[in-house]
């Protein structure tokens, strides 16, 4: 642990069940000299069996680096530790909606069921409580988009969908959470569509002055030889979200996977969506190498032990349970990085127009609290119910925060999930993962409202062509767990 961490970092850990915390920096597996740590609890509480609590964090310092790293263990450890034990309401939306109101219970035709589910108004789920953010009301939601992991569920129930860590925040209080949470959300609803095997190849065109951080992080990736693609996918709700893929041009990176790294961002403030999609890139390629690597590769950086302890404590998490993830990255691991390059080529890696990065709408926000206020205030404004689980410790030390917003798109091209807003945008591009007509085995309704689904034609999704369009590149939208495609012998 780096030191002299501040006030900050002292308030994770302290919160932190009993337990033994190891962090180290990874970024040495890379050429680029960002700070990249890799921060573990190995938990000593037996509800936390099969939950490894790590995170991999970065940043301008290395106190960043850590500070990150804490905040993704939070968001690992307390849904375990508090939604595990929360009592649930069993019932159908009919049902729950006749006492409690239409405010009451969220919808599920406006949760982006997956396609064919059938799920509906009338399937009896289990429900827990949730806020509205807007005015501190409760409403239900499913257990099924609450959950970390498995072991939030009840015994027997099985989710509509495969559960996934999206919409997770924490932080010092409320909104710095529900903000952080928040705008992960906005990340995959906005490029969901526009990115990986999607890629519109839209660079940002970044001629035109540039602050001198941010024209530090791009000098190195220039003296390492990277040439750094930061790219744009919408300015949707007057903020830009935009990610970052790359090229290693001067020699070839320490193992072929990281050619595969990608780093994301929506903030209100362009300069800082821009530099924090460079950074995130650059912990990308070090995470990748560490978490999908060979064994020598990761025994470089990582404490003697580490993975073997990491292995032991792991399975419980929803990556897990994958198993479509897992074989694509196996599979991924036997090549090499002129093969994962070629496969990226003709999306990630495409190059089709630009976007001047001066001409993106921009509104300063210096902290978590004022990118928190910025976003929610641009998706209300949009019509959007911005809910959240509270998952905190009970003493408040610190805030974990599950966010759920209907209507929100999220994992379309990897689980099938989808709603009106993406129905909406592969029509407007007349995609053939549309469809009209009957239901087949890879033609499957799309589940929307009532009105929705009339005002649209009551559409399908094919996840045929989804899986087609997908292609070798399912690792790009969902990773198996860390070391374990090592452990089984698959990595290289």
């Amino acid at each position: 642990m780096p030191e002299g961490l501040g006030a900050a970092a002292h308030r994770y850990l302290d919160a932190f069940p009993a337990g033994d915390v190891v962090a180290f920096p990874i970024d040495p597996l890379d050429r680029l000299g960002l700070p990249v740590w890799v921060v573990a609890l190995f938990p000593e509480d037996p509800a936390l069996a099969g939950i490894m609590p790590y995170g991999v964090g970065y940043g301008a310092t290395e106190e960043a680096a850590v500070l990150g790293g804490l905040g993704e263990i939070a968001e690992m450890v307390w849904p375990t530790l508090t939604l595990g034990t929360r009592t649930k309401t069993s019932g159908s939306y009919t049902a729950l909606v006749a006492s409690l109101g239409e405010r009451g219970v969220a919808d599920p035709l406006t949760l982006c069921l997956p396609a064919g589910s059938s799920v509906g108004r009338e399937t009896v789920l289990d429900w827990v409580e949730a806020k509205r953010w807007a005015d501190g009301s409760t409403v239900l939601v499913p257990i099924d988009l609450a959950a970390y992991s498995a072991k939030e569920l009840a015994p027997g129930y099985r989710p509509f969908t495969t559960i996934i860590s999206n919409g997770m925040g924490a932080g010092p209080d409320l909104d710095w959470a529900v903000g952080h949470g928040l705008c992960e959300i906005l990340q995959r609803d906005g490029n969901g569509l526009v990115f990986r095997a999607l890629d519109n190849g839209v660079l940002l065109d970044l001629d035109g002055k540039l602050p001198a951080s941010t024209t530090a992080i791009l000098d190195r990736f220039a003296g390492a030889g990277i040439r750094a693609i930061p790219k744009f996918a919408t300015d949707q709700f007057g903020l830009p979200n935009l990610y970052c893929v790359g090229i290693d041009e001067a020699a070839p990176p320490a193992a072929p996977i990281m050619v595969t790294a990608c780093g994301e961002a929506c903030h209100a403030d362009r300069v800082q969506a821009l530099e924090k999609c460079l950074t995130e890139f650059a912990a990308s390629r070090a995470r990748k190498a560490f978490a999908h690597g060979p064994a020598d590769l990761v025994a470089r950086v990582a404490p003697e032990g580490y993975v073997a302890r990491f292995l032991a404590q792991s399975g419980g998490a929803a990556k897990s349970s994958d198993s479509r993830a897992f074989d694509a990255m196996r599979d991924w691991t036997g090549r090499d990085a002129g093969e994962l390059r070629g496969w990226l080529a003709d999306s990630v890696l495409s190059e089709r127009a630009t976007m001047r990065f001066d001409a993106l709408p921009s509104q300063p926000a210096a902290d978590g609290h004022a990118r928190a206020a910025r976003a929610r205030a641009a998706v209300e404004a949009a019509g959007f119910d911005i809910l959240y689980v509270d998952m905190s410790p009970s003493d408040g030390s610190v805030t974990v925060v599950k966010v759920i917003v209907p209507g929100m798109e999220v994992e379309t091209m990897s689980y099938a999930r989808i709603g009106t807003r993406n129905t909406e945008k592969l029509l407007a591009v007349d995609s053939p993962q549309i469809g009209f007509g009957a239901e087949t085995d890879s033609l499957r309704r799309i589940r929307l409202t009532p009105e929705d689904a009339e005002r649209l034609g009551h559409p399908l999704f094919d996840v045929a062509a989804a899986e087609r369009i997908v292609g070798p590149l399912y690792p790009l939208y969902r990773e198996p767990e860390a070391h374990h495609v090592a452990a089984a012998g698959g990595a290289r």
